[in-house]
């Protein structure tokens, strides 16, 4: 039992929002950005190394890809799980 100062708690409903962003639709695009660029045009300043930085991004987001699939090969749940929804009632 709380003590007799605490303040009260109130409950207050709050409209419920689900978004669902697979980690597909982020890394997909991550993995074939590198190879949909052309070092002249991400280069306007002579050793300038954004195509290497690009690369690299491409590069890790290929090796979350293949981590994310042996993940999920061990445990479908484990990155697909979602909170429960809180009860409707008091």
């Amino acid at each position: 039992m709380p003590p007799p100062d605490a303040p009260k708690v109130v409950m207050v409903p709050v409209k419920r929002y689900d978004i669902n962003i697979l980690l597909e639709d982020i890394l997909a695009p991550l993995a074939k950005m590198s190879a949909n660029l052309d070092p002249d045009k991400t280069a306007p300043v002579p050793g300038s190394d954004v195509h290497q930085h690009v690369q690299k991004l491409s590069d890790l987001a290929r090796q979350l890809h293949a981590v994310v699939d042996r993940l999920n090969s061990a445990d479908p749940t484990m990155l697909a799980s979602t909170p429960p929804k809180p009860s409707s009632g008091t």
